[in-house]
């Protein structure tokens, strides 16, 4: 059956379904095409032109007595024929009913043709520069720059502009396809996609909204109309603005906005799905699985890198509620760090998950300026320093925090001040010090800025309740300890080991770590590192008193001096005869000699016998290179780049085993024999120790056995011999003569 466009459009109800391509015809790289095209049009409205076959399926609605046509074959070229009766009709007194000509393949395609078919942009339109004038039209969405059909369709009328000025509706008539209706042929609808070898594979997100607006139903009709019109328009430009500041190349900010989209969706109603569940089902390999809490080593990884956002997205949005959830979300949702991590994956951490389910809540219940700020602090402190490490932490954060917002009546300060119970779940000490907090600022609002500017510490994120135990609640004493907290924070990133050294000078205050000691990080670490490294002073009553200590004597106008000043005022009062404890003799040698913290390049250190036995750690375990203490401090005080004659070679020895290090004294041969002296701090005599060894196991010989025996030395081997000296840490000066005297004798 021979037609012409005028005459199917009127007819039919022309809709371009999900599964065909966007409109190829315009694009920039088939515009030799699209004009060869034109032209053969423009030519055909004088002699006459015949498009070939368009046929596809006809559908309908017995309601509406309303027909529909939807293309298998056809679609490109009904297009171009719809914007060139689009262009002619212009400034004419004729309008075809264009309305009827719909774009299914993405919601911001089909919103955009409607908005440029409908009868007030008809009107408004004249036939020059309407690329210009459609792009500042104010119903125009930005994020329409990025749909690859409303791009083509702009292009193409610009070409239409300049061929088609003097054509008119009448002229448009000669232009004629073969239409068949493939009804008659009795296809299948499976048989119906495989032939259409031009459609395409919808991505995941395009697959998600095309089910996902089936919960968008409404009453009121025209509000469904403008949410289901959101999700192409004002709500993906969020998401384009975005994506438009993270590429290199533009042409790739729509798939990523897209990307981060489906991300958004994917992880909210992860957030919705955990709220009152215990436990995740999702189909993997056609086989449900179920992610218990309850076994959270084996599971924790596949909880959320192994499901589909269609194994939970019925289960929240078949509850009208979270519908209208998600949608105050998506309206209210400020641009923040954490909506952009957010948005980032669908596997971030359970802290950035935490994090942003928080602000959600808030841009739910649409709090004021003023409580929502309240309410992101005290949510983000309790998140901030809670370790979530696992699904059932991460379920039982959610639903605290959901139970907390439902039941503080908008007013968080109120609700939990003097009540640190009303909060669940989270550590205790956060939420005692969130209920202490919201009453100092309930009782005088000065407290809330002061308690902001201690909070945003890089370091504290929002854990400040040591800094209050100092100032015992009093304001300006508050502000003192703060103050000078954050200014030796902010100096520690500059230079580290003075401050482990001045702090060393009020007590032992290093946290155990497993089976070792830290001299703790200043790097922005993570919640887990923090607890196990400052976070231990700050909530440990006697290591917290030594920061204090600290704090209480260091002058900010200049913390470098102030804190040497500290160290030497230290060393000049004591040294290390000064002690009769190990547990204090080892403190002043880390003190005496930074050289002893900076070897530690994981700030780890391991000790046994309250101090005697100490060794500096490379790495975080023996099997990693360490290094003995008192010899280390030895070597670096008194060996090295020092000759001792004979021994060509001084050096300390690190071992990487349970071996004891030693400093090293190498390079002496004499006749025969090759000669080393290994020195050793001997832990259970708190002496200095001795071997000389012959280096490659021979018999030494009797005039130096002579030497070694005038000198106390015991044979261990026929090659070795050994001598626990008198000296201790506090002769090493007098042991450094023993050495060079016994080196001259032999």
């Amino acid at each position: 059956m021979t037609k012409n466009f005028n005459e199917l459009i009127s007819e039919y109800k022309i809709v371009i379904p999900l599964i065909q391509r966007d409109y190829a015809q315009g694009r920039k790289d088939e515009l030799n095409k699209a004009n060869n095209f034109l032209n053969a049009i423009l030519d055909g409205t004088k002699n006459g032109l015949n498009l070939d076959f368009i046929y596809g399926k006809i559908d309908i609605d017995e309601h509406n007595d309303t027909k529909f046509f939807i293309p298998l074959d056809g679609q490109q070229r009904l297009t171009t024929l719809l914007l060139i009766h689009w262009f002619v009709s212009l400034e004419s007194s004729y309008k075809p009913n264009l309305q009827n000509f719909n774009y299914e393949v993405r919601s911001s395609t089909k919103d955009f043709i409607k908005k440029l078919m409908s009868e007030d942009s008809w009107k408004s339109f004249k036939k020059s520069n309407l690329r210009d004038s459609i792009k500042n039209a104010n119903w125009f969405f930005l994020s329409w720059n990025n749909d690859p059909t409303v791009v083509s369709i702009l292009n193409m009328i610009d070409l239409i502009e300049q061929k088609f000025i003097d054509i008119s509706m009448d002229d448009l008539d000669n232009i004629v396809f073969e239409f068949l209706n493939l009804n008659d042929f009795d296809l299948t609808d499976e048989l119906y996609v495989k032939m259409n070898a031009r459609g395409k594979s919808l991505t995941e997100f395009e697959n998600f909204k095309s089910n996902f607006e089936k919960f968008l139903v409404f009453e009121d009709k025209e509000y469904e109309h403008k949410t289901k019109a959101k999700l192409d328009n004002q709500w993906l430009n969020i998401f384009w603005k975005i994506a438009q500041e993270e590429v290199e190349d533009i042409s790739e900010a729509p798939k990523l906005a897209d990307k981060m989209f489906y991300n958004f969706f994917y992880n909210v109603t992860l957030n919705f799905y955990l709220e009152d569940k215990s436990k995740l089902e999702c189909k993997i390999d056609n086989k449900t699985k179920e992610f218990s809490v309850f076994n959270d080593k084996k599971n924790k990884t596949g909880f959320i890198d192994n499901c589909s956002i269609f194994d939970f997205y019925e289960d929240v949005y078949s509850d009208n509620n979270n519908i209208d959830r998600l949608i105050e979300i998506l309206d209210n949702l400020e641009i923040t760090d954490e909506f952009k991590i957010f948005i980032s994956d669908k596997n971030i951490s359970y802290w950035d998950r935490a994090r942003f389910y928080a602000l959600s809540l808030g841009y739910i219940v649409k709090l004021d300026n003023i409580e929502f700020a309240r309410w992101r602090k005290v949510s983000f402190n309790l998140v901030n320093n809670q370790l979530i490490q696992s699904p059932k932490n991460f379920m039982d954060s959610i639903q605290s925090l959901k139970k907390l917002n439902e039941k503080n009546s908008n007013d968080i300060y109120s609700y939990i001040s003097t009540r640190p119970n009303n909060i669940e779940f989270f550590l205790e000490v956060q939420r005692y010090e969130e209920s202490l907090k919201a009453y100092l600022i309930l009782e005088d609002n000065r407290w809330e800025n002061e308690f902001f500017i201690a909070e945003s510490n890089y370091y504290l994120n929002g854990q400040i309740g040591f800094l209050l135990k100092y100032a015992n609640d009093n304001f300006e004493k508050f502000k003192i300890y703060r103050d000078k907290f954050i200014a030796l924070w902010d100096y520690a990133k500059e230079e580290q080991v003075l401050v482990y050294q001045a702090l060393l000078t009020k007590g032992d205050y290093l946290p155990k770590l497993k089976s070792n000691y830290t001299f703790c990080s200043f790097d922005k670490i993570s919640v887990r590192d923090k607890n196990d490294n400052w976070k231990k002073v700050f909530n440990d009553e006697v290591k917290r008193d030594y920061l204090k200590k600290l704090l209480d004597d260091i002058d900010t106008s200049d913390i470098k001096v102030s804190l040497e000043n500290i160290i030497q005022n230290y060393l000049s009062l004591y040294s290390l005869c000064s002690f009769e404890n190990y547990q204090d003799k080892f403190l002043y040698t880390l003190i005496s000699d930074k050289k002893n913290i900076t070897y530690c390049t994981n700030l780890q250190l391991r000790y046994n016998q309250d101090g005697k036995e100490v060794y500096l750690l490379k790495r975080n375990q023996m099997n990693g290179s360490h290094a003995e203490l008192y010899t280390y401090n030895l070597y670096n005080n008194f060996f090295f780049e020092r000759n001792f004659k004979q021994f060509s070679e001084v050096e300390y020895y690190y071992t990487t085993s349970w071996d004891i290090p030693f400093i090293l004294l190498d390079g002496y041969n004499y006749k025969k024999n090759q000669f080393h002296i290994c020195i050793y701090f001997d832990f259970e005599s708190e002496k200095y120790k001795i071997d000389f060894i012959e280096s490659n196991e021979k018999k030494i010989s009797e005039k130096i056995v002579d030497i070694l025996e005038l000198n106390h030395f015991e044979q261990k081997e026929a090659y070795s011999y050994s001598f626990i000296t008198e000296y201790g840490l506090c002769e090493e000066d007098k042991f450094v003569d023993f050495v060079d005297s016994l080196i001259e004798k032999i």
